[in-house]
Order: C-alpha cells, then sequence, then structure tokens
C-alpha cells in the first residue's frame, strides 16, 4: 500500500517507519530541510531500548513528488492542520482515506472542510516518540491506537477496518471503534492532567 504521512517529526517517523518495515511504500512529507535531506541520504534511523536499526524510507518537501496515496495520515501540529488538510486531499484524492493522529480537537474538522467526511479516520495513539535530531527517532514507548469513522456511513467503517489492518500488520496493535468522538475527548482530557502536571514541575 501507498502511504503518504505529511509531518515527519517523531510521531510522523514512528508511523512512516513502521509501516515501511511491514512493507508498505512509504513517504515522508515534512517542510523541515535538514530532515528530508538527513532521511533520503542515509535512512532514519530508529533507536529503541538502546539498540539503533537504519529504516530505509522516501521523505520530501514537495507533496506533489508522492502522487496519490491510499492512505494519508497527518501527523503535523494543530496549528498547521487547515495547510495539511488541503495537501492530503490532493494526495488521497477521490479514493484514498486521511486519517489523523493528532493530539486535540477540532483537526477532523478541518479535515473534512477539504476532503468527503466519509474518506475521513480519527483516532489516538499512546505511542510515544522523541526527534533526536535530523533524520533520528526515539520510541518511547508502546501503547494501544484507537481509531473510527468520521462518517457515520459504511464505507467510513470499512476505511477504518482496512486502516486497521495495515497498522496491526506493523505491530502498531489497533482498535477499531463506531464512536470515536468519546475516544478523542478522552485523551483531551488526559492531555490537559498531564500538561497541568508538567507545568507545574517547570514554574509555568
Amino acid at each position: 500500500m501507498k502511504i503518504a504521512v505529511i509531518g515527519a517529526g517523531a510521531m510522523g517517523s514512528l508511523f512512516g517507519a513502521l509501516l515501511a518495515e511491514a512493507g508498505s511504500n512509504v513517504w515522508l512529507v515534512d517542510v523541515w530541510k535538514e530532515h528530508v535531506a538527513a532521511v533520503n541520504e542515509r535512512g532514519l534511523i530508529f533507536e529503541t531500548k538502546g539498540k539503533q536499526r537504519t529504516v530505509k524510507i522516501r521523505a520530501t518537501l514537495d507533496p506533489a513528488e508522492v502522487g496519490s496515496a491510499r492512505l494519508v495520515i497527518v501527523f503535523v501540529k494543530s496549528t498547521h492542520t487547515a495547510a495539511a488538510s488541503r495537501t492530503a486531499a490532493l494526495l488521497a484524492g477521490t479514493d484514498g482515506t486521511v486519517l489523523t493522529l493528532q493530539n486535540g480537537m477540532g483537526n477532523a474538522e478541518l479535515l473534512a472542510a477539504a476532503a468527503p467526511a466519509e474518506q475521513i479516520v480519527v483516532g489516538t495513539t499512546s505511542h510515544g516518540a522523541t526527534l533526536l535530531g535530523p533524520g533520528h527517532i526515539r520510541h518511547a514507548g508502546k501503547g494501544p491506537t484507537v481509531i473510527g469513522p468520521w462518517s457515520k456511513t459504511g464505507g467510513g467503517m470499512n476505511r477504518a477496518k482496512d486502516a486497521a489492518a495495515v497498522f496491526n500488520e506493523a505491530s502498531i496493535t489497533t482498535e477499531v471503534v463506531e464512536e470515536v468522538l468519546p475516544v478523542l475527548w478522552n485523551k483531551l482530557i488526559i492531555n490537559v492532567g498531564i500538561n497541568a502536571i508538567t507545568g507545574k514541575r517547570h514554574g509555568i
């Protein structure tokens, strides 16, 4: 399957690498020139449990270089979702699926403003990753991923199931739910609690 990951920070690079290792044709799309250059020149350095491996994966600054993709995963910061949604819609075309695993609320609405709601799949993940430098990430922790259709149509559910199958083949343990909005709110509440504790610890 051809997959485009828009936003190749720590999490985008993590998912892209795992999917590429499982056999998918993955492209990372990002605006950080040094990161893109490092990935193309030497591959993505993937660190986990004190060990390193290099994952061969393609990266680009120009989404047009990717062409069309069956699955487009959006991992940009929420402030950049509006711009990323237009790129995602172009890459997905009329047949592809657009999946967001971003933190925060409102991302799905922005994506659905650029592409048909039935093509949008939304979810959260408990995986953790750190970007150590250009072309170098650390897998900080594993956890479940939960996704579901933004549209209530049968086609939306089928897209979610197809995406989950690809993730599970890449050892990204993924569950599909029909009602995904409560999952998003639960993740937001957890993040609010964590961020408050972190802010207090750092004197913010």
